[in-house]
């Protein structure tokens, strides 16, 4: 039977599209994976490492401030607890900011494969039309 759908894909091109849009969607989630990963690692760290840390520096200097400074012979140990403090929140940002970019193109290319999957499936529509007419 001659085909009445002239501008349609062919079946290898469909297959193709199909193929590469599996790909798309595993490349998603393992962006999306990766995100969550760095995100949950942010977390994690804040948590055990971060905020113990923070604890520690107003319990055994709990006259002195984040912004550092004070009298006496506590200023080389206040500094180097505020050195050791100060280093964590950037840190952290880069592994929340990171993790929410790797999520975001993790949905981006899930959505992008979605898109095609949508464009081939009118082809593929017709061969299915095509088949049940016979």
């Amino acid at each position: 039977m001659a085909s009445t759908y002239p501008d349609r894909l062919s079946i290898d091109e469909i297959e193709s599209t199909v193929g590469s849009i599996k790909t798309m969607l595993k490349v998603g989630a393992v962006f999306a994976a990766v995100g969550y990963l760095l995100v949950g690692a942010a977390l994690f760290f804040e948590l055990t490492e971060f905020h113990p840390l923070l604890e520690s520096f107003f319990s055994t200097y709990a006259d002195t401030s984040l912004a550092g400074g004070s009298g006496g012979t506590r200023d080389a140990a206040v500094n180097g607890a505020l050195t050791s403090i100060h280093k964590w929140p950037s840190t952290l940002m880069w592994l929340k900011l990171g993790g929410v970019a790797h999520v975001l193109v993790g949905i981006f290319v899930s959505l992008a494969a979605i898109v095609r999957a949508l464009s081939v499936m009118p082809h593929r529509l017709s061969y299915e039309m095509e088949r049940a007419q016979e």
